[in-house]
């Protein structure tokens, strides 16, 4: 009995170092890895050779396996990557499906619903003098100005003088009444119909039937009604597509358009946002 107990501890001690370790909580690991969509779309990789193969190369760019915290809060990576990878073993590879929940869920506030045929008013009030940061007039008329200088705007008939120069510039339109103004930021030309201290009233240059392009739009819009007060519009469907249009901070964001029977629908969430992502995992190392 006595010896087999020796035995017993001593093939302990001889095969506990050779247990495999496999991931767990609070380790520091490198995968690599190959992200899919359930129709087998690659969205993303760490492996080069793969981005080469599905157009998703980007020259310069690092690939190396991933390294991360696993169980870290918050975490380096999705809920469910996190979760997947613990129990892995180093050469292991593993196939993750992972629900939206646990990757990247819709975000209600990226989502923009127009209807398709709204309306606005048909006059459009704008101030005789605004005031802009001296920085930002500068990036488009350049330096060194004086009160009285007088520039036109780019892309636009309309000139603009300067009345008052601080930590901004304040300038003023010189428009006259009846005069026509275009500017390519602008979907339809305008009349200028009435002036006071501060304001200037615009009336556009339109008819029932005419169809216009708003800037950055990939659908064009027809003038379906319009009175003395209101212009009905109506926005043409197009084909589910995707721009690139600026963000309320005025960075460019990809936005995916598609139209139904009553709305467009502008959404601004990544392709990855609302789907069930696939990843084969291949563990290359664990450093505690």
């Amino acid at each position: 009995m006595r010896k087999v107990l020796i035995l017993i501890l001593t093939a302990v001690i001889l095969f506990s170092g050779c247990v495999e370790k496999t991931v767990k909580k609070g380790d520091n690991i490198s995968v690599n890895y190959v992200g899919s969509f359930e129709d087998g779309k690659v969205f993303d990789t760490s492996i080069e050779s793969v981005a080469k193969a599905n157009n998703l190369y980007t020259p310069g760019a690092v690939y190396e396996p991933y390294n991360f915290s696993v169980g870290k809060t918050p975490s380096d990576a999705i809920e469910g990557f996190d979760e997947g990878v613990i129990g892995m073993k180093v050469g292991e590879t593993k196939h993750l499906v992972i629900p939206p929940e646990k990757a990247y869920p819709i975000n209600p506030n990226k989502i923009q619903v127009i209807p398709i045929q709204e309306n606005i008013t048909t006059i459009t009030i704008i101030p005789r003098e605004i005031s802009v940061p001296v920085g930002q007039f500068e990036q488009v008329f350049g330096p060194n100005h004086s009160v009285g200088n007088t520039y036109q705007i780019p892309d636009s008939n309309m000139n603009i003088t300067i009345t008052n120069i601080s930590s901004e510039i304040t300038v003023k339109y010189d428009l006259s009444l009846g005069f026509k103004i275009w500017n390519a930021q602008m979907p339809w030309n305008a009349t200028v119909i009435k002036i006071d201290d501060k304001n200037l009233s615009l009336k556009p240059i339109l008819k029932i039937n005419d169809t216009v392009q708003f800037r950055n739009s990939p659908y064009n819009t027809t003038i379906i009604a319009m009175d003395d007060k209101n212009i009905t519009l109506r926005h043409n469907p197009i084909p589910e597509t995707t721009v690139t249009v600026p963000d309320m901070f005025g960075q460019m964001v990809p936005t995916k358009i598609r139209f139904n029977e009553t709305s467009i629908i502008m959404d601004q969430n990544s392709q990855v946002a609302g789907k069930t992502l696939l990843f084969n995992v291949t563990l290359v190392s664990i450093n505690k």
